[in-house]
């Protein structure tokens, strides 16, 4: 049979180069652009071969810049003018797999978009969180549509108080979304975002809304309040705070401590990015998190840190790794566990990854809390029954992978 159709094809030099052609672009494609992937695609979906095309329009573009995250996270926006918000998604998953590790954190592009399409129509702001995808870009889209809703207008407390009623459904499941833990977790640290923008940037107006939404995401929304201080994204952030935002670390650490409880604990956290240099290193996170003698607080410290930390290294295993060995043994099992959750978090595809993580942390006895982490996730990360949990409870070894099913 293989003697004949290379008898064929000698016999035919034309018909070589076409199939030729047809394998190099198939396998082009199928390493970079596999669009048939994705799923819950609509009447509103681009064609393959479209998508196609703006996605290699993007990657060849952004080849050239120095900083390539950088440049997609200004130039996939671009694509809403000429595809939908969903699409323009599909196309950032494909660019993830083009890049592999250099774009797996891509939360300001999800800001970016769903800023954008709320753009078009601000008064749908709340149907565009309902169309942002599950697992990706560590959901940055839910918190671009609330900014971008608010961004440019400010109320008096009166006008604050009157919109709570709305702020404390706008998280809750309705219609046909269902959010996710997760989801309903981001949606709330948004609000944080949203509230310190429609306040002028009052701190203790943000907070006090805080207080009068559910208290089991209390913190999230406390985050959202301090992290728009002490990490702006664009102009208008930080035109917003300009006024009071500490400028260091003495003058954090005075900010910081006019406050108490929870407060005190987010207002810390979120200024990490002052102490930038100091938290790359395992002791200068210790000394981060030792600034209480609170156990408590000290947890919620690492707990968010490890999150940030991770994300800093764009998630790569071995710089993790190389990190979680360098703290205090007591330390060695959140820093594997919370980093592994911190890939699932960030986007549903890293479970294999997250799952590799956790195996490193076995030869240091710190695998278990590792894996029972990513269980725990499983049900708060991901929509029931869903095929990013199937595939979460799938990269775990046995027993774990068993007791992920029967979680499900």
């Amino acid at each position: 049979m293989m003697e004949k159709l290379f008898k064929v094809l000698k016999n035919n030099l034309i018909l070589v180069v076409i199939l030729l052609i047809i394998f190099v672009e198939i396998s082009f494609l199928e390493r970079n652009f596999l669009f048939d992937l994705f799923s819950n695609r609509d009447e509103n979906t681009a064609s393959d071969s479209v998508l196609n095309d703006y996605t290699k329009e993007i990657i060849e573009k952004c080849s050239k810049e120095n900083y390539r995250p950088g440049c997609y996270d200004k130039e996939i926006p671009k694509l809403l003018d000429r595809i939908s918000m969903e699409d323009a998604f599909r196309v950032t998953r494909v660019v993830q797999k083009n890049e592999g590790d250099k774009y797996m954190y891509c939360h300001v592009l999800g800001h970016n978009l769903s800023a954008k399409e709320t753009a078009k129509d601000p008064d749908k702001w709340k149907d565009v969180i309902t169309r942002c995808p599950s697992g990706t870009c560590s959901n940055g889209c839910i918190h671009g549509a609330f900014q971008e809703r608010f961004r440019t207008e400010t109320m008096n407390n009166k006008a604050i108080d009157e919109l709570i009623p709305e702020l404390k459904t706008v998280c809750e499941a309705r219609g046909t979304w269902s959010p996710t833990g997760l989801e309903r977790a981001s949606c709330y640290h948004a609000i944080g975002h949203l509230i310190m923008f429609i306040s002028d940037g009052d701190i203790n107006k943000s907070n006090e809304v805080c207080e009068k939404l559910p208290e089991s995401y209390l913190q999230m929304c406390y985050d959202g309040n301090f992290m728009q201080i002490f990490q702006p994204l664009g102009q208008e952030d930080i035109d917003l705070v300009k006024d009071f935002a500490p400028k260091n670390q003495k003058e954090a650490e005075l900010f910081c401590s006019k406050y108490t409880g929870l407060k005190n604990s987010s207002c810390h956290q979120e200024s990490w990015p002052l102490y930038f240099e100091q938290i790359k290193t395992p002791d200068g996170l210790v000394k981060f998190c030792s600034y209480s003698s609170d156990v408590n607080k000290q947890n919620m410290c690492y707990n968010a840190l490890f999150y940030v930390v991770s994300a800093q290294m764009n998630l790569d295993l071995v710089r993790i790794k190389e990190f979680c060995l360098g703290l205090p043994d007591s330390r060695k099992s959140l820093c594997f566990s919370n980093s592994a959750s911190r890939m699932i978090e960030t986007d549903y595809n890293l479970a294999d990854k997250a799952a590799s993580l956790c195996k490193d942390g076995e030869a240091l006895g710190v695998g278990d809390q590792c894996y029972k982490e990513l269980i725990q996730y499983s049900t708060f990360n991901y929509h029931p029954n869903s095929e990013g949990a199937s595939y979460l409870c799938n990269a775990l070894p046995e027993p774990w992978k068993s007791q992920c099913f029967n979680k499900l």
